[in-house]
């Protein structure tokens, strides 16, 4: 059984028992289709299927995880279909403002940041736009937060607007995963979890860190002194 919410969409295309063959060797190259990008599974296998990609060149995957990234952290994901709307890896990329070559220097991080209290949907909303976390994507979503306890500031850096959606050599920690942060507080005011524009919730950026690049305003936070 593929464990794949558009197992149906692949089934039809390659026929049931191939299509648990091929499901099984997409995540061993893409372990990002066992969380919610499974929608863009059979996409991918479509490029490949007809030369758009070479699943047997690390070049291509790498290219086609650098596309996943940018979608997963974006609004994009809602933009496309399974299929990708049924244009070109290439097209994609224009589409979504990236290029697809490899990881890129960057320069030096400079933080200068404006932390902003998002005390209602409405005011998480007008970000809808340019970052894909579920609490801008869903008043369901932003109120089930609401309802367990935890608030939320963004922190939104001097120039996070016109910063490229480039993955950079520090990435989830670069220049755009630092431009705009999301940061969810406790109902006892302890940092429950910190975000980055990447959609990343890792361990890659800790509380000490957050001090560091908010300097100051760190304190609007509000956080709790143990």
């Amino acid at each position: 059984m593929i464990n794949n919410p558009f197992e149906e969409n692949i089934k039809r295309e390659f026929g049931e028992s191939l299509a648990i063959e091929k499901y099984e060797w997409l995540t061993r190259l893409f372990p990002e289709f066992n969380t919610r990008l499974a929608k863009f599974s059979f996409g991918v296998y479509r490029w490949h299927r007809f030369g758009q990609i070479d699943l047997d060149s690390l070049d291509d995957v790498g290219h086609v995880r650098m596309i996943l990234k940018v979608i997963d952290s974006t609004p994009w994901f809602d933009f496309f279909d399974h299929g990708f709307n049924d244009v070109s890896p290439e097209m994609v990329c224009e589409i979504i403002g990236i290029s697809p070559d490899a990881t890129r220097k960057e320069s030096p991080f400079v933080a200068n940041y404006c932390v902003l209290p998002i005390k209602c949907y409405e005011q998480a909303y007008a970000y809808r736009e340019v970052v894909g976390w579920c609490i801008v994507a869903s008043e369901e979503s932003f109120n089930a937060y609401a309802a367990s306890g935890s608030r939320f500031y963004f922190c939104a850096n001097h120039n996070w607007f016109d910063v490229p959606c480039q993955i950079g050599e520090n990435y989830p920690l670069d220049n755009y995963g630092l431009s705009l942060l999301a940061v969810e507080l406790d109902a006892g005011n302890r940092i429950r979890s910190i975000t980055t524009r990447w959609n990343d919730t890792g361990n890659n950026l800790n509380e000490s860190r957050l001090r560091g690049l908010l300097g100051d305003k760190f304190e609007i936070l509000g956080v709790a002194n143990d």
